[in-house]
């Protein structure tokens, strides 16, 4: 971690009681300073020299003695930073690091130690070491950015989390530029874990800082979300565990609060989904739809899953589509209602690139051979052409392993003595016709249905 000296002389600083602190000198104090529950006894010359905003206090207190107190309520960093900005002030060595760097910087800017107060004063030699050093280092620059949440309404007015969060996202976009820590063996970016430890407001910032760059590819951005959600988000973690730790602030925390909290973060996560087909798989969009499920997250999050799950389907396993219920209303195991929904946008998507213009006054339910057509197929028409229009078109290879995918799947829900055969129906229906040559799989869960009727109508 890089460092900055400043000034020449020893520490003259002491503590002449448990609450207050003074300077060694052979000259009086003159100033009396209250900054928390620490008094100090200063002088005025070094520190007015140099502080706007101790000049305003004196001018308007009139202070003209030792008696006379300032106190500097609600002080950005505390006694800590204020004595470091004073013994600026007194020439005295100081040492800056991406460690203490923000609260000093918020410090000095609260004290208005500006160039208009005295020629290279704290704030620009501040500002020029976390430009010319500490921003140009990974390390360095995640370490001044996390030490911004302490601060969040000062740094964000003085500019520091967005120089941060544009730097951070520079040297992920352009890593040859900068010092980088050494390589890892992970499968995620380099930079990804890294970045995971970040609060989820942060995260976001510079993800989206990082797509607007261009420079990383969208396979990358969708890595580096997945390792995010297993370090944060229940029931995304690998195999279905939770998530490693909470949230650094969430001891004490309600159930309420935190799920709030989770909601919140896996709605940014959605938001910042690429756009390419392959950047995530299939199986992490269903853990998001599940997780989206038992966080109650916002119809519009869950609706971007459903188009993108059902985009990739075809990758899908029957494990990755057994939803669990959350619903209060039914006794359901799995929410077949999302696998509908799923299938209805995989429809839409089959459709946008097979289906033949029909003209205004064809709103016959039948097909042109005389066969009924599914549900699936009358509730497509031309609106679900404009909305898929995005999406790839379905190959029949995707069309027959969607038909056995959803087969499979109905063939473990029809094991639930609480699905509504309508339900049942609905899903079988589904699947467009030519996803599905073969019936043998329906038999199949037909038969399964059935069986599983019987033994709960002997239950009873």
């Amino acid at each position: 971690m890089k460092f900055m000296k400043l000034g020449t002389r020893p520490d003259t600083f002491y503590s002449s009681s448990d609450s207050e602190r003074s300077v060694y000198t052979e000259v009086a104090t003159d100033l009396q300073i209250l900054v928390g529950k620490c008094l100090y006894h200063l002088h005025k010359f070094p520190l007015l020299s140099k502080c706007l905003l101790l000049q305003a206090l004196c001018a308007e207190s009139g202070c003209g003695g030792d008696g006379d107190v300032i106190e500097l309520a609600g002080f950005p960093g505390g006694a800590e930073a204020f004595e470091v900005c004073a013994k600026f002030c007194y020439g005295i060595t100081i040492t800056v690091s991406a460690r203490n760097l923000v609260p000093l910087r918020c410090a000095a800017a609260h004290l208005g130690m500006s160039e208009a107060a005295d020629r290279g004063n704290l704030v620009a030699k501040l500002d020029s070491f976390l430009a010319s050093c500490l921003l140009r280092r990974w390390k360095d620059a995640l370490a001044v950015l996390h030490s911004t949440r302490h601060n969040v309404p000062l740094c964000e007015e003085l500019g520091l989390t967005s120089r941060c969060v544009d730097a951070v996202a520079d040297l992920i976009a352009n890593p040859a530029a900068a010092v980088l820590p050494a390589k890892s063996t992970s499968a995620s970016p380099w930079w990804a874990h890294d970045v995971a430890e970040l609060g989820v407001d942060m995260f976001w910032r510079i993800m989206v800082a990082v797509k607007s760059t261009g420079a990383v590819n969208e396979k990358t951005i969708g890595d580096a979300l997945k390792t995010y959600a297993r370090r944060w988000l229940p029931n995304v973690a690998k195999d279905g565990l939770a998530a490693e730790q909470p949230f650094d602030d969430a001891v004490g925390a309600s159930v309420k609060q935190i799920t709030t909290r989770h909601r919140l973060l896996l709605e940014k996560i959605v938001s910042l989904l690429p756009v390419d087909k392959d950047a995530v798989s299939c199986a992490f969009l269903l853990k998001l739809l599940k997780a989206a499920n038992i966080l109650s997250a916002s119809p519009a999050s869950k609706a971007e899953l459903v188009r993108r799950v059902a985009w990739q389907l075809e990758e899908a396993s029957v494990s990755d589509l057994l939803i669990p219920s959350v619903s209060c209303m039914s006794d359901m195991l799995y929410d077949v209602d999302a696998v509908a929904a799923i299938l209805h946008e995989f429809a839409l998507r089959h459709a946008a690139a097979t289906a033949p213009a029909r003209s205004p006054d064809d709103n016959s339910p039948a097909r042109s051979d005389g066969h009924r057509r599914s549900r699936s197929d009358e509730s497509v028409g031309f609106d679900g052409a404009r909305r898929s229009s995005s999406a790839a078109p379905v190959s029949q290879y995707a069309l027959a392993r969607v038909g056995r995918l959803v087969d499979a799947f109905l063939m473990e829900v029809a094991k639930d003595p609480h699905l509504p055969v309508e339900k049942l129906l609905a899903i079988a229906e589904a699947v467009p016709d030519s996803a599905r040559p073969e019936h043998d799989g329906l038999y199949k869960v037909v038969d399964s249905y059935l069986k599983g009727a019987s033994g709960d109508e002997q239950e009873r």
